[in-house]
């Protein structure tokens, strides 16, 4: 063979095969970790203690709405009854207040209570209300897409959409959807997209 041609087969055979594509960032990765407060008083940073291998369901809300809060956090106690079987206490439940000049941890404790999250109960996930400074709170809010393209309507928190977010971080399949839907509905979408296991996602609860 000649010496050119084996010279050429040599290189080729020796090129290493092109990198793969770097992999995108992670939705979860652009949540703030802000500093908050829960409605027992204890510290936490959100991604830290919410999001990080854990299935997850977030809503905004606060304690002195006349509007859909009320009606939200009612699906929120019944999916939370629902959904504990079949995650366990890999999912939780977070109920960001967006009035957290007004909305201390005794009140949303106090609130809480309405809706069976002001103590553990044996069975069911964890359900959290959470607070913070008002800038932090601001940021989380935006980067969880809870936010309104008029700033006029997103100044006004009695105007806030009754809209549930969840997913989950080993995956990193997000969605959303309004709270208004049919429980049956709620519980598909969120088995789906935030299931980790074939059973979560498509399996009949025991």
């Amino acid at each position: 063979m000649a010496g050119w041609l084996w010279n050429l087969l040599t290189t080729l055979g020796d090129d290493p095969s092109p990198d793969p594509l770097p992999r995108p960032p992670r939705r979860c990765d652009r949540f703030a970790d802000v500093p908050l407060v829960d409605q027992f008083g204890r510290r936490l940073r959100f991604r830290e203690a919410f999001v990080d291998g854990r299935a997850l369901i977030v809503n905004t809300m606060y304690t002195v709405c006349r509007g859909t809060c009320p009606g939200t956090s009612q699906t929120l106690k019944g999916l939370r009854e629902k959904l504990s079987p079949v995650f366990g206490d890999r999912l939780t439940i977070v109920s960001l207040s967006i009035d957290p000049e007004r909305d201390d941890p005794r009140s949303l404790r106090m609130f809480a209570s309405i809706y069976g999250a002001d103590r553990h109960q044996s069975g069911l996930c964890d359900w959290r209300f959470v607070t913070g400074e008002p800038a932090d709170v601001d940021r989380l809010r935006r980067s969880l897409d809870f936010y309104d393209l008029d700033p006029a309507v997103d100044a006004d928190p009695t105007r806030h959409a009754s809209t549930l977010l969840f997913g989950n971080s080993t995956s990193d399949r997000w969605a959303a959807m309004p709270a208004e839907q049919r429980e049956p509905l709620l519980i598909e979408a969120i088995r789906r997209v935030a299931g980790f296991t074939f059973e979560q996602k498509y399996g009949i609860p025991g």
